[in-house]
């Protein structure tokens, strides 16, 4: 779904919808968040993704994921992906942050100083284990083939 991070920008790719994230939002701390919070309580997951000039946002629920895509000239338009939902979506994610870590650690432009890369680590490295953990959970609930035995 998402790229190892290069110059500020991760490609993300979801069927035959693909795009670039820019690191102007800080996607694994926002993207993670909602992932865990949408897995605990059973909500929708929205993803926002910041193309400087154009945006999309994603969202997720059971059986199917739809993309809402805006151009410069906000002119919209929706694809739509059956049979992925929320869990997958997370597992994908999670599969990506752990994958790349060190480069999603540095992602956010915004914070730049080894401090700030200790403290992103800790609390990054905190998030994967806790949306881990409620995707597991829901995962399981619902035979997914990725939940853990």
């Amino acid at each position: 779904m998402l790229s190892k991070p290069r110059y500020g920008w991760s490609e993300v790719t979801l069927g035959d919808f693909k795009t670039s994230a820019s690191n102007l939002d800080d996607v694994p701390f926002d993207w993670l968040r909602a992932c865990k919070n949408g897995l605990e309580y059973g909500l929708p997951i929205s993803l926002y993704i910041e193309e400087e000039g154009s945006n999309s946002i994603i969202v997720t629920y059971y059986y199917s994921t739809h993309i809402i895509i805006e151009d410069e000239e906000l002119n919209r338009s929706l694809k739509t992906i059956e049979d992925l939902d929320f869990m997958d979506i997370t597992y994908m994610l999670l599969n990506d942050f752990r994958d790349n870590f060190e480069d999603w650690v540095k992602w956010f432009v915004y914070e730049d100083s080894e401090t700030d890369f200790e403290r992103r680590r800790k609390e990054l490295k905190q998030l994967i284990d806790e949306a881990d953990h409620y995707l597991y959970i829901r995962a399981n609930k619902h035979n997914k083939p990725y939940a853990k035995f």
